[in-house]
Protein backbone atom coordinates (compact mmCIF):
# COMPACT_ATOMS: atom_id res chain seq x y z
CA UNK A 1 0.00 0.00 0.00
CA UNK A 2 1.41 3.39 -0.95
CA UNK A 3 2.13 5.64 1.99
CA UNK A 4 0.17 8.87 2.23
CA UNK A 5 0.55 11.91 4.45
CA UNK A 6 -2.10 12.71 7.01
CA UNK A 7 -4.31 15.68 6.36
CA UNK A 8 -3.35 18.74 8.36
CA UNK A 9 -4.23 18.55 12.02
CA UNK A 10 -4.66 15.52 14.25
CA UNK A 11 -6.08 12.13 13.44
CA UNK A 12 -6.94 9.87 16.39
CA UNK A 13 -7.09 6.12 15.95
CA UNK A 14 -9.06 4.57 18.79
CA UNK A 15 -7.54 1.29 19.96
CA UNK A 16 -10.43 -0.37 21.72
CA UNK A 17 -8.49 -2.58 19.39
CA UNK A 18 -6.53 -5.60 20.16
CA UNK A 19 -3.36 -5.28 18.27
CA UNK A 20 -1.62 -4.46 15.10
CA UNK A 21 -4.25 -3.61 12.53
CA UNK A 22 -2.35 -3.54 9.30
CA UNK A 23 -1.41 -7.21 9.55
CA UNK A 24 1.34 -6.91 6.95
CA UNK A 25 3.96 -7.59 5.76
CA UNK A 26 3.82 -11.28 6.61
CA UNK A 27 6.93 -13.46 6.39
CA UNK A 28 6.96 -17.22 5.84
CA UNK A 29 10.14 -19.10 6.74
CA UNK A 30 10.64 -22.69 5.64
CA UNK A 31 13.54 -25.06 5.07
CA UNK A 32 14.35 -26.10 1.51
CA UNK A 33 13.73 -29.70 2.52
CA UNK A 34 10.22 -28.99 3.79
CA UNK A 35 9.29 -26.78 0.86
CA UNK A 36 10.45 -29.55 -1.45
CA UNK A 37 7.70 -31.86 -0.12
CA UNK A 38 4.53 -31.17 -2.09
CA UNK A 39 2.15 -31.51 0.88
CA UNK A 40 4.15 -29.02 2.95
CA UNK A 41 4.62 -26.73 -0.05
CA UNK A 42 0.81 -26.44 -0.12
CA UNK A 43 0.94 -25.07 3.44
CA UNK A 44 3.45 -22.43 2.37
CA UNK A 45 1.38 -21.54 -0.69
CA UNK A 46 -1.79 -21.25 1.39
CA UNK A 47 -0.11 -18.85 3.82
CA UNK A 48 1.32 -16.83 0.95
CA UNK A 49 -2.13 -16.49 -0.61
CA UNK A 50 -3.82 -15.79 2.71
CA UNK A 51 -1.57 -12.87 3.66
CA UNK A 52 0.10 -11.94 0.37
CA UNK A 53 3.24 -12.97 2.24
CA UNK A 54 6.85 -13.37 1.24
CA UNK A 55 8.65 -16.70 1.51
CA UNK A 56 12.17 -17.07 2.89
CA UNK A 57 13.96 -20.41 2.62
CA UNK A 58 17.06 -21.80 4.29
CA UNK A 59 19.12 -24.90 3.66
CA UNK A 60 20.58 -25.85 7.04
CA UNK A 61 20.30 -22.98 9.53
CA UNK A 62 17.26 -20.77 10.10
CA UNK A 63 19.61 -17.80 10.63
CA UNK A 64 20.28 -17.85 6.88
CA UNK A 65 17.08 -15.80 6.43
CA UNK A 66 18.14 -13.01 8.83
CA UNK A 67 19.19 -10.43 6.24
CA UNK A 68 16.12 -10.97 4.08
CA UNK A 69 13.72 -10.82 7.02
CA UNK A 70 15.43 -7.72 8.40
CA UNK A 71 15.02 -5.89 5.11
CA UNK A 72 11.39 -7.03 4.79
CA UNK A 73 10.53 -5.96 8.39
CA UNK A 74 7.51 -8.24 8.79
CA UNK A 75 4.84 -7.74 11.42
CA UNK A 76 4.25 -11.51 11.56
CA UNK A 77 6.45 -14.51 10.78
CA UNK A 78 5.22 -18.07 10.31
CA UNK A 79 7.87 -20.80 10.53
CA UNK A 80 6.47 -23.71 8.51
CA UNK A 81 8.08 -26.84 9.92
CA UNK A 82 7.68 -30.56 9.84
CA UNK A 83 7.09 -31.68 13.43
CA UNK A 84 10.55 -33.15 14.00
CA UNK A 85 12.15 -29.93 12.73
CA UNK A 86 10.45 -27.97 15.54
CA UNK A 87 12.81 -29.09 18.31
CA UNK A 88 13.41 -27.19 21.52
CA UNK A 89 16.69 -25.95 20.00
CA UNK A 90 14.79 -24.63 16.99
CA UNK A 91 12.30 -22.86 19.27
CA UNK A 92 15.14 -21.08 21.04
CA UNK A 93 16.66 -20.04 17.72
CA UNK A 94 13.31 -18.63 16.56
CA UNK A 95 13.08 -16.52 19.72
CA UNK A 96 16.55 -15.12 19.16
CA UNK A 97 16.15 -14.65 15.42
CA UNK A 98 12.95 -12.65 15.76
CA UNK A 99 14.70 -10.33 18.23
CA UNK A 100 17.57 -9.75 15.81
CA UNK A 101 15.70 -8.10 12.95
CA UNK A 102 16.74 -4.65 14.19
CA UNK A 103 19.04 -3.13 16.79
CA UNK A 104 16.77 -3.03 19.85
CA UNK A 105 16.71 -6.00 22.25
CA UNK A 106 12.99 -6.67 21.82
CA UNK A 107 11.03 -8.97 19.53
CA UNK A 108 10.42 -7.55 16.08
CA UNK A 109 7.57 -9.73 14.81
CA UNK A 110 4.66 -11.76 16.12
CA UNK A 111 5.63 -15.33 15.35
CA UNK A 112 4.35 -18.88 15.40
CA UNK A 113 5.52 -22.29 14.21
CA UNK A 114 3.03 -23.78 11.77
CA UNK A 115 3.23 -27.55 12.09
CA UNK A 116 1.16 -30.64 12.83
CA UNK A 117 1.43 -34.39 12.93
CA UNK A 118 0.81 -34.24 9.18
CA UNK A 119 0.96 -31.51 6.56
CA UNK A 120 -2.82 -31.80 6.33
CA UNK A 121 -3.02 -30.65 9.97
CA UNK A 122 -0.94 -27.57 9.18
CA UNK A 123 -3.04 -26.82 6.10
CA UNK A 124 -6.20 -27.00 8.23
CA UNK A 125 -4.68 -24.48 10.66
CA UNK A 126 -3.96 -21.93 7.96
CA UNK A 127 -7.30 -22.43 6.23
CA UNK A 128 -9.24 -20.58 8.94
CA UNK A 129 -9.15 -16.84 9.58
CA UNK A 130 -10.06 -16.95 13.25
CA UNK A 131 -12.63 -17.74 15.92
CA UNK A 132 -13.91 -16.42 19.23
CA UNK A 133 -13.29 -18.03 22.61
CA UNK A 134 -16.65 -18.26 24.34
CA UNK A 135 -16.38 -21.48 26.33
CA UNK A 136 -13.35 -22.69 28.30
CA UNK A 137 -12.50 -26.07 29.81
CA UNK A 138 -9.81 -25.96 32.51
CA UNK A 139 -8.00 -28.64 34.46
CA UNK A 140 -6.38 -26.23 36.87
CA UNK A 141 -8.51 -23.43 38.37
CA UNK A 142 -11.45 -21.10 37.83
CA UNK A 143 -9.39 -17.92 37.39
CA UNK A 144 -10.59 -17.09 33.88
CA UNK A 145 -14.27 -18.00 34.15
CA UNK A 146 -15.26 -14.34 34.84
CA UNK A 147 -13.93 -13.40 31.40
CA UNK A 148 -15.78 -15.92 29.21
CA UNK A 149 -19.41 -16.62 28.45
CA UNK A 150 -19.39 -20.21 29.67
CA UNK A 151 -16.96 -22.75 31.05
CA UNK A 152 -16.02 -25.59 33.34
CA UNK A 153 -12.99 -25.44 35.60
CA UNK A 154 -11.77 -28.32 37.74
CA UNK A 155 -9.28 -28.44 40.58
CA UNK A 156 -5.95 -30.19 40.10
CA UNK A 157 -5.38 -30.56 43.86
CA UNK A 158 -8.84 -31.05 45.43
CA UNK A 159 -10.84 -34.11 44.42
CA UNK A 160 -14.35 -33.55 43.03
CA UNK A 161 -13.97 -29.75 43.04
CA UNK A 162 -15.24 -27.84 40.03
CA UNK A 163 -16.77 -24.53 39.02
CA UNK A 164 -19.30 -24.14 36.22
CA UNK A 165 -20.12 -20.85 34.56
CA UNK A 166 -23.64 -20.95 33.19
CA UNK A 167 -24.82 -19.16 30.02
CA UNK A 168 -26.58 -16.57 32.20
CA UNK A 169 -23.23 -15.60 33.73
CA UNK A 170 -23.61 -17.21 37.16
CA UNK A 171 -20.79 -19.37 38.52
CA UNK A 172 -21.86 -22.49 40.40
CA UNK A 173 -19.31 -24.07 42.76
CA UNK A 174 -21.51 -26.67 44.46
CA UNK A 175 -21.44 -29.28 41.69
CA UNK A 176 -18.94 -32.13 41.81
CA UNK A 177 -16.82 -33.75 39.14
CA UNK A 178 -15.53 -37.35 39.39
CA UNK A 179 -12.55 -38.12 41.61
CA UNK A 180 -10.65 -39.11 38.48
CA UNK A 181 -11.43 -36.37 35.96
CA UNK A 182 -9.76 -38.05 32.97
CA UNK A 183 -12.82 -39.43 31.15
CA UNK A 184 -14.92 -36.49 32.33
CA UNK A 185 -12.62 -33.99 30.60
CA UNK A 186 -12.22 -36.13 27.48
CA UNK A 187 -15.98 -36.45 27.09
CA UNK A 188 -16.41 -32.69 27.36
CA UNK A 189 -13.70 -32.05 24.79
CA UNK A 190 -15.35 -34.48 22.42
CA UNK A 191 -18.57 -32.46 22.47
CA UNK A 192 -16.78 -29.93 20.19
CA UNK A 193 -18.22 -27.04 22.17
CA UNK A 194 -15.13 -25.78 24.03
CA UNK A 195 -12.92 -23.16 22.39
CA UNK A 196 -10.01 -23.46 24.81
CA UNK A 197 -8.38 -26.08 27.03
CA UNK A 198 -6.13 -25.00 29.93
CA UNK A 199 -3.86 -27.38 31.88
CA UNK A 200 -1.23 -27.02 34.60
CA UNK A 201 0.70 -29.16 37.08
CA UNK A 202 3.21 -31.81 36.06
CA UNK A 203 3.81 -32.36 32.37
CA UNK A 204 6.14 -34.06 29.95
CA UNK A 205 6.57 -34.18 26.20
CA UNK A 206 3.80 -36.78 25.86
CA UNK A 207 2.00 -36.67 29.19
CA UNK A 208 -0.08 -34.40 31.40
CA UNK A 209 -0.61 -35.60 34.98
CA UNK A 210 -4.07 -34.50 36.06
CA UNK A 211 -3.56 -34.53 39.82
CA UNK A 212 -1.04 -32.26 41.53
CA UNK A 213 1.42 -32.52 43.18
CA UNK A 214 1.22 -36.34 43.30
CA UNK A 215 -0.52 -38.74 40.93
CA UNK A 216 -3.15 -39.59 43.49
CA UNK A 217 -6.27 -41.31 42.18
CA UNK A 218 -6.34 -39.62 38.80
CA UNK A 219 -5.01 -40.43 35.37
CA UNK A 220 -3.16 -38.74 32.55
CA UNK A 221 -3.62 -37.20 29.15
CA UNK A 222 -1.13 -38.93 26.87
CA UNK A 223 -0.17 -39.04 23.20
CA UNK A 224 1.17 -41.57 20.73
CA UNK A 225 1.48 -41.54 16.94
CA UNK A 226 -0.53 -38.33 16.61
CA UNK A 227 -3.36 -39.40 18.91
CA UNK A 228 -4.01 -37.60 22.19
CA UNK A 229 -6.03 -39.70 24.64
CA UNK A 230 -7.08 -40.04 28.23
CA UNK A 231 -5.44 -42.72 30.35
CA UNK A 232 -7.67 -43.00 33.46
CA UNK A 233 -6.52 -44.26 36.84
CA UNK A 234 -8.54 -47.48 36.72
CA UNK A 235 -10.54 -47.51 33.49
CA UNK A 236 -9.81 -48.16 29.79
CA UNK A 237 -8.11 -45.48 27.69
CA UNK A 238 -10.39 -43.09 25.83
CA UNK A 239 -9.42 -41.19 22.69
CA UNK A 240 -9.77 -37.45 22.27
CA UNK A 241 -11.39 -36.81 18.92
CA UNK A 242 -12.28 -33.15 18.99
CA UNK A 243 -12.46 -31.30 15.69
CA UNK A 244 -13.58 -27.76 16.48
CA UNK A 245 -10.79 -25.11 16.39
CA UNK A 246 -9.45 -24.37 19.85
CA UNK A 247 -6.52 -23.01 21.85
CA UNK A 248 -4.54 -25.46 23.97
CA UNK A 249 -2.73 -23.67 26.80
CA UNK A 250 -0.26 -25.67 28.89
CA UNK A 251 -0.01 -22.90 31.46
CA UNK A 252 2.20 -24.56 34.06
CA UNK A 253 3.37 -27.79 32.49
CA UNK A 254 7.04 -28.68 32.05
CA UNK A 255 8.05 -29.70 28.52
CA UNK A 256 4.45 -29.87 27.24
CA UNK A 257 5.47 -27.92 24.12
CA UNK A 258 8.65 -29.85 23.40
CA UNK A 259 8.58 -32.08 20.32
CA UNK A 260 11.04 -34.96 20.58
CA UNK A 261 9.50 -37.71 18.44
CA UNK A 262 6.32 -38.89 16.74
CA UNK A 263 4.66 -39.45 20.14
CA UNK A 264 4.93 -35.87 21.40
CA UNK A 265 1.90 -34.06 22.77
CA UNK A 266 1.86 -30.90 20.63
CA UNK A 267 1.40 -32.49 17.17
CA UNK A 268 -1.10 -34.97 18.64
CA UNK A 269 -3.27 -32.16 20.03
CA UNK A 270 -3.18 -30.51 16.63
CA UNK A 271 -3.99 -33.80 14.87
CA UNK A 272 -6.85 -35.18 16.98
CA UNK A 273 -7.58 -32.53 19.62
CA UNK A 274 -8.57 -29.64 17.37
CA UNK A 275 -5.78 -27.34 18.58
CA UNK A 276 -5.03 -24.68 15.99
CA UNK A 277 -3.02 -22.68 18.53
CA UNK A 278 -0.91 -24.65 21.00
CA UNK A 279 1.18 -22.92 23.67
CA UNK A 280 3.53 -24.65 26.08
CA UNK A 281 7.00 -24.85 27.58
CA UNK A 282 9.92 -26.62 25.92
CA UNK A 283 11.85 -26.35 29.23
CA UNK A 284 10.99 -27.02 32.88
CA UNK A 285 8.38 -24.71 34.41
CA UNK A 286 9.33 -23.30 37.79
CA UNK A 287 8.55 -20.95 40.66
CA UNK A 288 9.63 -17.80 38.84
CA UNK A 289 8.49 -18.79 35.35
CA UNK A 290 7.11 -15.86 33.42
CA UNK A 291 6.75 -16.56 29.70
CA UNK A 292 3.28 -18.08 29.69
CA UNK A 293 1.76 -16.68 32.86
CA UNK A 294 0.98 -13.24 31.47
CA UNK A 295 -0.74 -14.27 28.24
CA UNK A 296 -4.18 -14.43 29.93
CA UNK A 297 -3.69 -10.86 31.14
CA UNK A 298 -3.37 -9.54 27.60
CA UNK A 299 -5.96 -11.95 26.21
CA UNK A 300 -8.67 -12.02 28.91
CA UNK A 301 -8.22 -9.37 31.55
CA UNK A 302 -6.42 -6.13 30.85
CA UNK A 303 -6.51 -6.15 27.07
CA UNK A 304 -8.23 -7.77 24.09
CA UNK A 305 -5.37 -9.16 22.03
CA UNK A 306 -5.42 -12.18 19.80
CA UNK A 307 -3.76 -15.24 21.33
CA UNK A 308 -0.57 -14.90 19.21
CA UNK A 309 -0.39 -11.18 20.08
CA UNK A 310 -0.74 -12.03 23.78
CA UNK A 311 2.11 -14.55 23.48
CA UNK A 312 4.26 -11.91 21.78
CA UNK A 313 3.44 -9.11 24.23
CA UNK A 314 4.15 -11.24 27.28
CA UNK A 315 7.57 -12.06 25.84
CA UNK A 316 8.29 -8.33 25.47
CA UNK A 317 7.21 -7.70 29.07
CA UNK A 318 9.59 -10.45 30.18
CA UNK A 319 12.48 -8.84 28.30
CA UNK A 320 11.65 -5.45 29.82
CA UNK A 321 11.52 -6.86 33.35
CA UNK A 322 14.81 -8.68 32.87
CA UNK A 323 16.46 -5.46 31.71
CA UNK A 324 14.92 -3.26 34.40
CA UNK A 325 14.90 -5.72 37.32
CA UNK A 326 11.24 -5.03 38.00
CA UNK A 327 10.37 -5.77 41.65
CA UNK A 328 9.12 -9.32 42.14
CA UNK A 329 10.42 -10.64 38.82
CA UNK A 330 13.25 -13.08 38.23
CA UNK A 331 12.31 -14.80 34.98
CA UNK A 332 14.53 -17.80 34.19
CA UNK A 333 12.58 -18.90 31.13
CA UNK A 334 13.44 -16.52 28.31
CA UNK A 335 13.22 -18.43 25.00
CA UNK A 336 11.61 -21.39 26.76
CA UNK A 337 8.02 -21.31 25.48
CA UNK A 338 6.52 -21.88 22.07
CA UNK A 339 3.44 -21.00 20.08
CA UNK A 340 2.43 -23.51 17.42
CA UNK A 341 -0.01 -22.05 14.93
CA UNK A 342 -0.58 -19.18 12.54
CA UNK A 343 0.66 -15.95 14.18
CA UNK A 344 -1.88 -13.94 12.18
CA UNK A 345 -4.87 -16.00 13.33
CA UNK A 346 -7.63 -13.77 14.71
CA UNK A 347 -8.43 -15.88 17.78
CA UNK A 348 -9.63 -13.75 20.67
CA UNK A 349 -12.09 -13.86 23.56
CA UNK A 350 -15.70 -12.88 23.01
CA UNK A 351 -15.81 -10.21 25.75
CA UNK A 352 -18.31 -10.31 28.57
CA UNK A 353 -16.88 -7.29 30.41
CA UNK A 354 -14.69 -4.28 29.55
CA UNK A 355 -10.91 -4.72 29.65
CA UNK A 356 -8.96 -3.29 32.57
CA UNK A 357 -8.12 -0.24 30.48
CA UNK A 358 -8.86 1.34 27.11
CA UNK A 359 -6.05 2.39 24.75
CA UNK A 360 -5.83 5.27 22.31
CA UNK A 361 -3.16 6.36 19.86
CA UNK A 362 -3.23 9.95 18.61
CA UNK A 363 -1.05 10.99 15.68
CA UNK A 364 -0.33 14.61 14.72
CA UNK A 365 1.35 15.01 11.34
CA UNK A 366 4.44 17.17 11.41
CA UNK A 367 6.10 16.80 8.04
CA UNK A 368 9.11 14.55 8.46
CA UNK A 369 8.35 13.78 12.12
CA UNK A 370 4.99 12.92 13.58
CA UNK A 371 3.97 13.44 17.18
CA UNK A 372 2.39 10.34 18.67
CA UNK A 373 0.60 10.09 22.01
CA UNK A 374 -0.27 6.69 23.46
CA UNK A 375 -2.65 6.73 26.41
CA UNK A 376 -4.41 4.22 28.61
CA UNK A 377 -7.47 4.99 30.71
CA UNK A 378 -8.55 2.67 33.52
CA UNK A 379 -12.04 1.16 33.20
CA UNK A 380 -11.95 -0.07 36.79
CA UNK A 381 -9.63 -0.16 39.77
CA UNK A 382 -6.64 -2.34 39.07
CA UNK A 383 -2.90 -2.93 38.90
CA UNK A 384 -1.58 -2.69 35.32
CA UNK A 385 1.87 -4.15 35.92
CA UNK A 386 3.56 -7.31 37.14
CA UNK A 387 1.37 -8.68 39.94
CA UNK A 388 2.77 -12.21 40.00
CA UNK A 389 3.79 -15.24 38.02
CA UNK A 390 0.28 -15.74 36.66
CA UNK A 391 -0.93 -12.18 37.01
CA UNK A 392 -1.03 -8.87 35.17
CA UNK A 393 1.71 -7.35 33.05
CA UNK A 394 2.74 -3.88 31.83
CA UNK A 395 0.42 -2.23 29.28
CA UNK A 396 1.86 -2.63 25.79
CA UNK A 397 0.30 -0.99 22.74
CA UNK A 398 1.14 -2.34 19.31
CA UNK A 399 1.58 0.64 17.01
CA UNK A 400 -0.43 0.73 13.77
CA UNK A 401 2.76 1.65 11.88
CA UNK A 402 6.50 1.34 12.37
CA UNK A 403 8.61 4.24 13.59
CA UNK A 404 12.27 5.21 13.78
CA UNK A 405 14.37 7.98 15.35
CA UNK A 406 12.13 8.05 18.43
CA UNK A 407 12.39 10.90 20.93
CA UNK A 408 10.21 10.72 24.04
CA UNK A 409 8.85 14.18 24.82
CA UNK A 410 6.68 13.37 27.86
CA UNK A 411 5.52 10.49 30.00
CA UNK A 412 3.98 10.13 33.43
CA UNK A 413 5.04 6.47 33.57
CA UNK A 414 7.98 5.30 35.66
CA UNK A 415 9.50 4.44 32.31
CA UNK A 416 8.25 4.18 28.74
CA UNK A 417 9.88 1.90 26.20
CA UNK A 418 9.15 2.86 22.58
CA UNK A 419 10.44 0.47 19.94
CA UNK A 420 9.80 0.52 16.21
CA UNK A 421 6.50 -1.34 16.63
CA UNK A 422 5.19 -1.02 20.21
CA UNK A 423 5.00 1.17 23.30
CA UNK A 424 5.41 -0.34 26.78
CA UNK A 425 4.44 1.76 29.81
CA UNK A 426 5.84 0.85 33.23
CA UNK A 427 3.17 2.51 35.35
CA UNK A 428 2.62 0.19 38.33
CA UNK A 429 4.90 -1.90 40.51
CA UNK A 430 4.48 -4.03 43.60
CA UNK A 431 3.71 -2.04 46.75
CA UNK A 432 1.96 0.67 44.71
CA UNK A 433 -1.71 1.38 45.36
CA UNK A 434 -4.05 0.25 42.58
CA UNK A 435 -4.87 2.76 39.88
CA UNK A 436 -8.43 4.02 40.15
CA UNK A 437 -11.18 3.99 37.56
CA UNK A 438 -10.68 6.90 35.16
CA UNK A 439 -6.97 7.36 35.89
CA UNK A 440 -4.82 7.84 32.81
CA UNK A 441 -1.17 7.36 31.91
CA UNK A 442 0.45 8.39 28.65
CA UNK A 443 3.62 8.84 26.67
CA UNK A 444 4.17 11.37 23.89
CA UNK A 445 7.00 10.94 21.44
CA UNK A 446 8.10 12.22 18.06
CA UNK A 447 9.29 9.86 15.34
CA UNK A 448 9.41 9.15 11.65
CA UNK A 449 6.95 6.63 10.30
CA UNK A 450 8.59 4.01 8.10
CA UNK A 451 5.91 1.45 7.34
CA UNK A 452 2.50 1.35 5.66
CA UNK A 453 -0.29 3.20 7.37
CA UNK A 454 -3.18 1.20 8.72
CA UNK A 455 -6.42 0.49 6.97
CA UNK A 456 -8.08 2.74 9.56
CA UNK A 457 -5.74 5.59 8.63
CA UNK A 458 -6.25 4.95 4.92
CA UNK A 459 -9.97 5.34 5.40
CA UNK A 460 -9.55 8.51 7.46
CA UNK A 461 -7.20 10.00 4.90
CA UNK A 462 -9.23 9.00 1.87
CA UNK A 463 -12.46 10.23 3.41
CA UNK A 464 -11.13 13.63 4.46
CA UNK A 465 -8.43 14.63 2.00
CA UNK A 466 -10.45 14.42 -1.22
CA UNK A 467 -14.14 14.86 -1.94
CA UNK A 468 -13.89 12.13 -4.60
CA UNK A 469 -12.23 9.55 -2.34
CA UNK A 470 -13.40 6.00 -1.84
CA UNK A 471 -11.93 2.91 -0.22
CA UNK A 472 -12.29 -0.84 -0.66
CA UNK A 473 -11.37 -2.78 2.47
CA UNK A 474 -10.05 -6.31 2.57
CA UNK A 475 -12.86 -8.84 2.71
CA UNK A 476 -13.43 -10.64 6.01
CA UNK A 477 -12.95 -13.44 6.70
CA UNK A 478 -10.11 -14.16 4.27
CA UNK A 479 -9.56 -17.00 3.48
CA UNK A 480 -13.19 -18.10 3.75
CA UNK A 481 -15.07 -21.32 3.11
CA UNK A 482 -18.73 -20.32 2.95
CA UNK A 483 -19.27 -16.57 2.68
CA UNK A 484 -17.29 -13.37 3.08
CA UNK A 485 -18.16 -9.71 3.70
CA UNK A 486 -16.84 -6.97 1.41
CA UNK A 487 -16.87 -3.47 2.89
CA UNK A 488 -16.30 -0.20 1.05
CA UNK A 489 -16.87 3.52 1.60
CA UNK A 490 -18.03 6.25 -0.74
CA UNK A 491 -17.53 9.96 -0.02
CA UNK A 492 -20.19 11.05 -2.55
CA UNK A 493 -23.08 9.54 -4.47
CA UNK A 494 -21.58 7.65 -7.39
CA UNK A 495 -22.05 4.93 -9.96
CA UNK A 496 -20.70 1.70 -8.47
CA UNK A 497 -19.74 -1.53 -10.21
CA UNK A 498 -18.58 -4.42 -8.01
CA UNK A 499 -17.50 -7.66 -9.71
CA UNK A 500 -15.73 -10.91 -8.79
CA UNK A 501 -13.15 -12.36 -11.20
CA UNK A 502 -11.16 -15.60 -11.21
CA UNK A 503 -7.39 -15.79 -11.72
CA UNK A 504 -7.86 -16.12 -15.50
CA UNK A 505 -9.75 -12.84 -15.55
CA UNK A 506 -13.10 -14.48 -16.16
CA UNK A 507 -16.18 -12.80 -14.70
CA UNK A 508 -17.63 -14.88 -11.87
CA UNK A 509 -20.31 -12.65 -10.41
CA UNK A 510 -21.56 -9.06 -10.47
CA UNK A 511 -22.52 -8.01 -6.95
CA UNK A 512 -23.73 -4.48 -7.67
CA UNK A 513 -24.14 -2.26 -10.71
CA UNK A 514 -25.86 1.04 -10.06
CA UNK A 515 -25.79 4.36 -8.25
CA UNK A 516 -25.21 4.34 -4.47
CA UNK A 517 -25.32 6.98 -1.76
CA UNK A 518 -22.23 8.07 0.24
CA UNK A 519 -21.23 6.16 3.35
CA UNK A 520 -20.22 2.65 4.27
CA UNK A 521 -21.56 -0.28 2.26
CA UNK A 522 -21.26 -4.00 2.92
CA UNK A 523 -21.82 -6.75 0.37
CA UNK A 524 -21.81 -10.49 0.96
CA UNK A 525 -20.39 -13.01 -1.50
CA UNK A 526 -21.46 -16.57 -0.88
CA UNK A 527 -18.88 -18.22 -3.13
CA UNK A 528 -21.38 -18.73 -5.95
CA UNK A 529 -21.21 -17.67 -9.58
CA UNK A 530 -23.83 -15.81 -11.62
CA UNK A 531 -25.69 -19.11 -12.20
CA UNK A 532 -26.00 -19.78 -8.47
CA UNK A 533 -23.46 -22.61 -8.45
CA UNK A 534 -20.62 -22.97 -5.97
CA UNK A 535 -17.23 -22.06 -7.43
CA UNK A 536 -14.08 -24.07 -6.75
CA UNK A 537 -11.47 -23.33 -4.12
CA UNK A 538 -8.87 -20.84 -5.27
CA UNK A 539 -7.87 -17.21 -5.57
CA UNK A 540 -10.44 -14.64 -6.72
CA UNK A 541 -10.36 -10.89 -7.19
CA UNK A 542 -12.93 -8.36 -6.08
CA UNK A 543 -12.88 -5.22 -8.28
CA UNK A 544 -14.66 -2.02 -7.29
CA UNK A 545 -15.18 0.59 -10.04
CA UNK A 546 -16.53 3.99 -8.96
CA UNK A 547 -17.69 7.06 -10.90
CA UNK A 548 -17.88 7.91 -14.57
CA UNK A 549 -14.07 7.98 -14.72
CA UNK A 550 -14.01 4.33 -13.76
CA UNK A 551 -11.55 4.63 -10.85
CA UNK A 552 -10.86 1.15 -9.50
CA UNK A 553 -9.68 -0.74 -6.42
CA UNK A 554 -9.01 -4.49 -6.29
CA UNK A 555 -8.63 -6.97 -3.42
CA UNK A 556 -7.46 -10.59 -3.55
CA UNK A 557 -9.69 -13.18 -1.87
CA UNK A 558 -8.99 -16.84 -1.08
CA UNK A 559 -11.80 -19.41 -1.07
CA UNK A 560 -11.07 -22.76 0.63
CA UNK A 561 -13.85 -25.33 0.51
Amino acid sequence: MKRRSFVAGVVAVCLLWSGVSYGRPYGIVVSEETRGISEWAQVVDALQAKYDGRVFTYSADVWEVLDGLSAYAPTHVAFVSQPLEATDVFVGEVHRLTRALDDDPYGDAIWGIVTGYTAEDALRIVSISGFRVRKVLAGTSAAWLPYVQEGIATSESTYNKMWVKMPDGTVVDTLQCPTDRTTFLVDHLNTNTFDMMITSGHGQTRKWQLHYPDVGQEGFFMSAFGQVYGHPYAEPDVDIVSTNPKIYFGLGNCYIGKITNEHSMAPAWIHTGGAVLYTGYVIPEGRDSYQLGGIPAYFFIQDRTTWPEGFYLNNQALLFDLENKTPGTNPPDRDGAVLYGDPGLDARVEPVRPPLYDKTVTVASGGERDTVTVRIRMNEEGSPGFTGKWGNRHPIVLLPFRVKDVRIEFTDAYKAEVTDNFVLMYIWKKEDAPLQKGEQRSVTFTAKRVAPVTEVEEQLVSMTSSPQAFELCQNTPNPFNQATAIRYRLSTSARVDMRIYDVQGGLVRTLVDGTQEPGQHILRWDGQNKDGKNVASGVYFCRLRVGEEGRMRTRKMVLIR
